[in-house]
């Protein structure tokens, strides 16, 4: 199983899966850097429990999260939980900014 979030378009019905992390990974990484941050926004993407007035408080601690990987993580490991740190909070930035848009 994998984290993902579902962003569609209200207008065209066009839909887009955005990966997050498998979700050993989630709770592996994700999970205890936002245990560890005191994050609540970011693991609500576990079950995509959050709203639209929601994103702005995730993008914040998605950005939290990227610098606890960049400083507690490693190699590979933390070079691929950056870029899918960077691809979440690029696709809540877009449908932050897009009302066509919606997350689930």
């Amino acid at each position: 199983m994998s984290v993902e979030l579902l962003i569609q378009n209200k207008t065209t019905g066009a839909s887009e899966l955005v990966p997050v992390a498998t979700s050993q990974v989630f709770r592996d990484f994700w999970k205890t850097g936002s245990v560890a941050l005191n994050l609540r926004h970011v693991l609500l993407l576990e079950d995509c429990l959050f709203e639209r007035k929601d994103i702005p408080d995730l993008i914040q601690e998605l950005e939290q999260l990227k610098s606890w990987f960049e400083e507690s993580q490693s190699g590979a490991s933390r070079d691929a939980l950056v870029v899918r740190a960077n691809n979440v909070i690029g696709a809540s930035k877009r449908v932050l900014n897009n009302p066509d848009l919606t997350v689930g």
